[in-house]
């Protein structure tokens, strides 16, 4: 199932992909010596072809790079590369970045910025894994295969690109194609095209495709511009490490630390800009479009933005939607200006467990928070109720040992590393700490500014009366029970995986940090787990689910083959202590082979704030509970209008099983209106379906002679050891309002 492996990024609230517009740019490639303009490249995707249903088509991007000769051979000099952003995919020349063309249908995703020597460049190439180009996962097949077992769906099938000379895009009259200057930022968006020209022959085989490149013409992104005053400061504008962060304004996706873009302060030089240290930005953001209709010029896209560095004080906005087309202006002048020239300060410590001692936390991570647009009211950030009302300044990471923050670049410190120092009196800066199955830690912080560059700061867990080293204990509760399950054949071996999510939502608060192995014992009949959960959540409940990771053909295949177990409405334990789950008592609540399927359909007058959501009801929820519904997984509805071929589809791979799909709704967002928060979405009241997968027929056999020719062509194989497993799975087409009766295809 989708993102069924991954753990949420903190404890805020989880974003709409129209508002958090899939990015990567969480850190731009540093200027070099020479290199004086600067390139932004995003990405857009137009449908594959020939058309089918695909429930990703992935590609594995190590680079873009662009050249000023529009013949420039592969090994000849003059280009200049717009690599993977750090520490992202990997590192050096292995690092890339794997990106699902799919989601890219109406709003683009940016890549990276890098600086580049100042030229007209006439050549764009788009650089893959040689090796390992990507996958396309098909959804199940309408109808069944001629070609037996070699066009099963919901599998990872290898890509193999044939473009002999490379992936390229130059103009036809040889004219340029990204024009640079000086100390300016210069954004390209390429629209990405895959054709198919030859279909695998066996399960599990490689598609023969091409890829193309072009320009994006029309408007995808926006400009946020303005400028940024820096008062004269009284510190002596230094940090304990000796090193400073340069002064910038980064955008955000709103309500959180996810980092979309950052702009250089360009100093004042005959275009009105204050003077340095301050001067004026540029942005050039995703803009979700999509409507047409009045007032609105589209869905809009909503930012925070964030000022830092520079040895000045912080700064934060909160913007109105964001348009294709359009320019926002936010100026950090008059009240809003920022005051150079600070005594620089860190706040270093250690995330523990507060129940368990000794136990450090992995990966938690800590932001600094402060009101937007001139806001003083500190308390907003310091709640977990409003803390989306605040905008993150500065972020930190644990590493494993618990210690933060982690170490910077050879020539960036680490946000934690260059925190303006506040007077005697002050109470310190609202400080969020945050981790997969721990409540979230709200602390004041002061930055401590000894010589010594481990001074490490001070930090206040009782509202600033008493500050203490930042040793930070997070409170967890656990959550204990057993799901029912069928052992694997001999020789085979299930991994199964539980997450707990807030009732009623898809919100996933934690899964296991390892999944469970469960071997072919016949006495294995049952996965026993311990779950640790944060227990403080407002809902005061969690909904579980259990699932496996599948192989097929020996790799792990994105959508298990075995049936899914939900839990509803489980009470949130208190912290430190245990609340056990019931056992499921229904015989369909059993994890067990039962192959896999797809749900896909179009949606009726979607718009880039709809999505579908994917939920599965318990049979034997606790008595009053009135929402039994367990969320499972949510998809985007792809290619919506105005695309010349729009289809406005959503799409699943899910174990053969009865399903609910439900249509959600972002409210569209008021143009000219600065949101208090970002809003959250709400189901559509005909936008409802109850749809059963069918059962894929059996395949396999027993050897010497199965049949098909491969044992189990899907992700599982039968109980009983006889060598039948799932066939070709089948699709379910199902239209959101739905029709009168909803049509299986066998």
């Amino acid at each position: 199932m989708k993102d069924f492996f991954v753990h949420r990024r903190g404890l805020r609230p989880t974003l709409s992909f129209v508002i958090a517009i899939f990015l990567f740019l969480g850190a731009t490639t540093p200027a070099l010596a020479g290199k004086a303009a600067r390139v932004q490249i995003g990405f857009m995707a137009a449908p594959i072809t020939p058309t089918g249903q695909y429930q990703n088509v992935l590609l594995n991007v190590i680079g873009v790079r662009i050249n000023q000769h529009i013949g420039a051979a592969p090994t000849a000099g003059g280009w200049q590369k717009i690599p993977v952003p750090p520490g992202l995919g990997g590192s050096g020349a292995n690092a890339e970045l794997q990106i699902d063309l799919n989601s890219l249908q109406n709003v683009p995703q940016l890549f990276n910025t890098a600086s580049v020597r100042t030229e007209p460049y006439k050549i764009v190439q788009l650089l893959l894994d040689s090796t390992n180009p990507g996958y396309l996962i098909p959804n199940c097949p309408k109808s069944p295969p001629a070609g037996g077992n070699s066009s099963d769906g919901c599998i990872n099938y290898p890509i193999v690109v044939n473009n002999p000379n490379g992936i390229t895009f130059s103009n036809p009259d040889k004219s340029v194609l990204i024009p640079t200057t000086n100390g300016t930022l210069t954004s390209f968006i390429m629209q990405v095209s895959v054709t198919i020209t030859n279909f695998p022959i066996a399960p599990g085989g490689a598609y023969t495709v091409t890829v193309a490149v072009t320009p994006v013409t029309n408007p995808v992104t926006g400009n946020v511009t303005g400028q940024i005053n820096v008062k004269p400061g009284t510190g002596t504008g230094t940090s304990p490490g000796g090193k400073l962060r340069k002064l910038s304004v980064t955008a955000e996706a709103i309500g959180s630390n996810t980092q979309i873009a950052m702009a250089r302060i360009k100093p004042a030089g005959g275009n009105n800009c204050p003077p340095a240290p301050g001067g004026c930005f540029t942005l050039t953001l995703p803009a979700a479009g999509g409507l047409n209709t009045s007032p609105n010029p589209g869905f809009g896209t909503l930012y925070d933005l964030a000022v830092s560095g520079g040895a000045a004080t912080y700064a934060a906005a909160r913007l109105p939607p964001l348009y294709p087309g359009q320019s926002l202006t936010y100026n950090f002048t008059g009240p809003n200006s920022v005051t150079g020239n600070q005594t620089l300060g860190n706040i270093t410590g250690q995330v523990n467990d507060g129940c368990t001692a000794g136990k450090f936390i992995v990966g938690a991570t800590l932001q600094l928070l402060m009101p937007p647009n001139g806001g003083t009211d500190n308390t907003l950030c310091m709640s977990q109720a409003t803390a989306d009302q605040c905008v993150t300044v500065a972020t930190a990471n644990t590493d494993n040992t618990g210690a933060f923050p982690l170490p910077g670049t050879p020539t960036t410190p680490p946000a934690f590393e260059n925190i303006p120092a506040l007077g005697k009196n002050s109470k310190g800066y609202a400080m969020e700490v945050t981790a997969p199955g721990y409540d979230p830690l709200f602390v004041q912080a002061l930055p401590g500014t000894g010589t010594n560059k481990k001074s490490g700061g001070t930090c206040s867990t009782d509202g600033g009366t008493t500050f203490k080293a930042c040793n930070l204990l997070m409170m967890t509760g656990f959550i204990t029970g057993s799901i029912p399950i069928v052992p694997p054949n001999p020789g085979e071996t299930d991994s199964v995986q539980v997450f707990a999510e807030d009732h009623g939502t898809n919100n996933v608060e934690s899964s296991l940090p390892m999944p469970i192995s469960v071997g072919s014992n016949p006495n294995n009949t049952s996965v026993n787990f311990t779950l640790r959960v944060p227990p403080s959540i407002p809902v005061g409940a969690f909904d579980l689910f259990a699932s496996t990771i599948d192989f097929y053909q020996g790799v792990v295949d994105p959508y298990q083959g075995h049936s899914i177990v939900p839990i509803s409405d489980v009470p949130a334990p208190s912290a430190c202590a245990t609340v056990t789950a019931p056992t499921p008592i229904d015989p369909g609540q059993v994890i067990t082979c039962v192959g896999h399927g797809s749900i896909t359909g179009p949606v009726a007058v979607p718009n880039l704030g709809s999505s579908v959501v994917l939920e599965k009801i318990d049979p034997d929820p606790p008595l009053m509970d009135d929402t039994d519904e367990v969320q499972l997984t949510n998809s985007i509805v792809q290619n919506q209008p105005p695309n010349t071929t729009a289809t406005s589809n959503y799409a699943f791979c899910a174990p053969a099983d009865t399903y609910e799909v439900q249509e959600l709704q972002l409210p569209v967002p008021s143009q000219s209106v600065t949101p208090i928060a970002m809003a959250s979405p709400s189901p559509v009241p005909d936008g409802f379906a109850t749809v059963t997968i069918p059962a894929p027929p059996t395949a396999g056999g027993p050897s010497p002679t199965p049949t098909p020719g491969i044992r189990c062509p899907t992700t599982c194989s039968y109980s009983g050891g006889n060598g039948t497993c799932p066939g070709i799975c089948n699709q379910v087409i199902e239209p959101l309002p739905p029709m009168p009766t909803a049509t299986p295809t066998l």
